[in-house]
């Protein structure tokens, strides 16, 4: 599930986003072009997420590329949740208190 809103990202929308992309294997500048990263971005998406264990990095056929984890599948699992809840109430039903 990519985020639909490319603008404004947060770190766990972006971090889905590149787990998202990684489900099947590829390579670091196909994630960077697709989640609209830049170079500096992706690497410390990248190094985030392989140091929580969420990305793994490996070769096909002598090509490095990045696989989403068991561990990143239940990210994405619980960020679709959440995403879900939230979109059950409109931000016009949502009222702080102060």
């Amino acid at each position: 599930m990519m985020s639909e809103r490319k603008n404004n990202r947060g770190k766990i929308e972006i971090m889905a986003d590149v787990l998202t992309l990684s489900t099947v294997g590829i390579k670091k500048t196909h994630i960077m072009y697709r989640a609209n990263l830049s170079y500096e971005q992706i690497l410390y998406y990248l190094g985030e997420l392989m140091s929580k264990g969420l990305l793994e990095q490996g070769m096909v056929d002598g090509t490095q590329v990045y696989r989403t984890t068991e561990k990143g599948r239940e990210f994405l699992q619980y960020f679709t949740r959440m995403a879900q809840l939230i979109q059950e109430y409109p931000e016009d039903r949502i009222q702080l208190v102060a």
